[in-house]
Parts: C-alpha cells; sequence; structure tokens
C-alpha cells in the first residue's frame, strides 16, 4: 500500500505582495488567485491550452483538471507555496517557493523547496513549470522514510483501506491526523505555516531597503516630456473629483471601469496647464531613492466611503481613464494597466493627498 505522491505537490501560493518597485505582474496575480483558490478568477488569467508541469515527473495538469480536481484538492489540504524569492525575466517569472500543505505537515515532512517558472503570453499564463532545488534528495528521503511509517500505521489498523484508491484527499487527512494522534503529537510540535484562505504576505526585514524606497525628487523629465505619456496626451481634460461609494474596494488595476458618468461627484476641479505640470512633477518626477524589490505587509483596513480621483476626458467629455484614492486606507486603483504615475515610491500617495487639499477637494480619510 502505497501513498500516492501526487497529494505532496498540490500547488498553492505565498502571494499578494505589494511589490513596491514594480505594478502586480500578471504571474503574481495567478499566485494570488490560487493561494485564495479562487477558480473564477483563475479561469480568466490562464490560457485554453494551460499546462501545469513538473520536471521531476511525467504528470502534466491541462486546464480543466487544474481548474477542477487539483485545485479543489490543493483547498482541502490548505496547500501554499510560500516565495522565498522572485527575480523577474522577460515573459517569464522565476520563483523560489516552499511547498506547504496539511498532508506535509501531518506527515511530519520538512517542507520542500521549487524552482518554479511561469510563463505569461500576452497578459495571460500559459504554463507553470516546478523544478528541484538542492534539497530535493533528502526531501525525498524522508518522504519516503515517513510515508512508509504511515502505510505500517495503516496496514496494522486499517487493512481494508487502499490509500492509493481514496479520490477523496480529505479521507487521507483524516487517517492522518487519526495516525498524528495515535502517536500522542501535540499539534504544536509539527510545522507551522499561514493555514488562512487569505492572501499570505513576505516581509522584509530591512529598514534600509525601506529608506531606499522613499520618494526623491530628480527633475528626469522636462514639462512637454510630462504631457506626452499616456494618458494625459490623450485627454481633453483632466479633473480631481470626490465620490462617494461604499461599496468601491479599490484594486490595484481594475477589471471592470467604474466612473464612467462624471455626475457621480460630490466636488471636482478642471486642471490648468499649470495645475497639470505640478500634477505630472509629482508623478514623474518623484522616484525611489534607489531602486530595491519589496515585498510589505497588506493590512485589511475600513475604507472610507469618500474617495477621489485623477479623471481623464476625451472630447466627448466621458471619462476615459482614471486613478481612484482612498487615502485614508491608503489603497489605489488604475482603470487600466495602461495608466501609470510613475515609480511607486512609499511617499508620493501623501504628495498627491496634498495636492488634492491645495485644490479644494475634500479627501476620504
Amino acid at each position: 500500500m502505497k501513498i500516492k505522491t501526487s497529494l505532496c505537490l498540490l500547488l498553492t501560493v505565498m502571494g499578494c505582495m505589494t511589490i513596491s518597485a514594480q505594478k502586480t505582474s500578471t504571474a503574481d496575480q495567478f499566485l494570488n488567485y490560487l493561494n485564495k483558490y479562487q477558480k473564477k478568477e483563475l479561469t480568466a488569467i490562464i490560457t485554453p491550452d494551460f499546462k501545469f508541469k513538473r520536471q521531476f515527473s511525467t504528470k502534466t495538469t491541462g486546464r480543466k483538471e487544474f481548474l477542477d480536481s487539483y485545485l479543489e484538492d490543493s483547498q482541502t489540504l490548505i496547500a501554499k507555496f510560500k516565495v522565498i524569492k522572485k527575480p523577474d525575466g522577460k515573459n517569464q517569472n522565476y520563483y523560489v517557493v516552499e511547498d506547504q500543505s496539511q498532508y506535509l505537515k501531518l506527515l511530519d515532512v520538512q517542507f520542500p523547496k521549487w524552482n518554479m517558472t511561469i510563463t505569461t503570453v500576452a497578459g495571460k499564463v500559459s504554463q507553470v513549470l516546478l523544478a528541484p532545488s538542492d534539497d530535493y534528495d533528502t526531501y525525498i528521503a524522508e518522504l519516503n522514510s515517513k510515508g512508509e511509517e504511515f502505510n505500517t500505521w495503516m496496514h496494522e489498523n486499517y487493512p481494508e483501506v487502499d490509500l492509493t484508491k481514496l479520490t477523496d484527499v480529505s479521507q487521507t487527512l483524516e487517517y492522518l491526523n487519526n495516525y498524528v494522534d495515535s502517536k500522542g503529537i501535540l499539534s504544536s510540535y509539527l510545522q507551522k505555516y499561514d493555514e488562512s484562505t487569505g492572501a499570505a504576505v513576505t516581509e522584509s526585514n530591512n529598514d534600509e531597503i525601506f529608506d531606499n524606497m522613499t520618494c526623491v525628487y530628480r527633475k528626469t523629465y522636462t514639462e512637454a516630456k510630462r504631457a506626452s505619456f499616456y494618458p494625459f496626451n490623450k485627454a481633453k481634460k483632466v479633473l480631481l473629483i470626490s465620490f462617494n461609494d461604499e461599496d468601491w474596494k479599490l484594486d490595484y488595476f481594475s477589471k471592470t471601469t467604474k466612473i464612467t458618468d462624471l455626475a457621480i461627484a460630490n466636488t471636482s476641479k478642471e486642471l490648468t496647464k499649470s495645475d497639470l505640470n505640478k500634477l505630472t512633477d509629482i508623478c514623474y518626477n518623484y522616484g525611489y531613492k534607489k531602486m530595491e524589490l519589496v515585498k510589505t505587509l497588506i493590512e485589511e483596513v475600513e475604507c472610507s466611503a469618500l474617495k477621489n480621483a485623477i479623471v481623464f476626458v476625451d472630447e466627448n467629455n466621458r471619462p476615459f481613464e482614471y486613478i481612484a484614492f482612498s487615502f485614508g486606507c491608503d489603497t489605489i486603483e488604475f482603470s487600466s494597466q495602461k495608466v501609470s504615475y510613475g515609480d511607486e515610491c512609499t511617499t508620493k500617495r501623501e504628495l498627491l493627498k496634498q495636492f488634492f487639499i491645495s485644490k479644494g477637494i475634500e479627501i476620504g480619510e
């Protein structure tokens, strides 16, 4: 009687990182959705020919299996991949991840690390590849040894059960919990990891890195150059507005356009050429003290119903892009991935908040 090794390879992720040096990538979004087992969002972000491959196995998981049984089993096992390292590459994203799950926790197998490559094409994920890291041989040896101990216990206590024929992983977990109880192992002695279904986080403790993310003024772009950046170059006029919407939770990139009518505004201010010069100066000439990749904690806080936005209006007096803010809880939403306000340095939103105030626009706190 053997344990199905595929149970050890279920994928989820330590995701939902705020990456201060760049906007959230397609790969990061994919990992965040996977970590929270969001089938609808994953369906939209993977290609029709999506494949999940393992370099150490002939097993390839296609789109349908990934969205159905694979995702369901991951949620049952509370499986997660904690991101240890994330460098970048053109059209590919490379991660070092720690594989965490209830299965490995209860079996008392040290969580292994994998090299993960996520390939993206035209804003969607086409392939995920897991490859062994340096601790692979140690992991396999421990998995086999402790797996045999569990198999022996199962044969003695449940001789009628063949684990390889179980289709419901929750049953395997039930046997594993009984196994742990029978050995008198306290749960406090087992490996700890984030077992919530919300977004896991990675935190940097390097104060110097955070200092490098502070906004520093550099006169990099002239007024004319800044005016040529989208969407400023396409706008007939640019407005600052405040509006009330207690149900709107800002995403970094909007999934659907939310500001379609200027009638939502409580207060508004059309910017003059001088105002636009000041606004674009804040956006594009304030940047990082020193470029670093920083991962910071995301904390859920209550946001005010009163929100603000920079709204870009076309020749028909209709909004076509926006940057929305909830200054009180420090969140932002871009209407599309084409919109940028330059480096996401740590004090830029405060500078923009003061700009709104200077133009007589009420601010949500």
